[in-house]
């Protein structure tokens, strides 16, 4: 079942985003004590944050993030 503080960012995750994309040059999310601010140029660090919130409401593990491997010859 979904958290409703989640699915209270992710309605407001959308929201931003939708302002974004309607011509607001910012906005800003809060969540206690900590506060975020969006610009078109960082549209797609909110794309990851919408992700993010959908993954933990779907009850998914976040992923890890890519690392890259490099092969040294010895």
């Amino acid at each position: 079942m979904p958290q409703p503080a989640a699915q209270q960012r992710l309605d407001e995750a959308l929201a931003a985003r939708h302002a974004l994309l309607v011509g607001k040059a910012t906005v800003s999310l809060g969540f206690g004590e900590r506060r975020l601010e969006y610009t078109r140029a960082t549209l797609a660090q909110l794309d990851r944050y919408i992700a993010e919130l959908r993954l933990e409401i779907a009850g998914t593990p976040p992923r890890a993030r890519n690392r890259i491997i490099y092969a040294v010859p010895n």
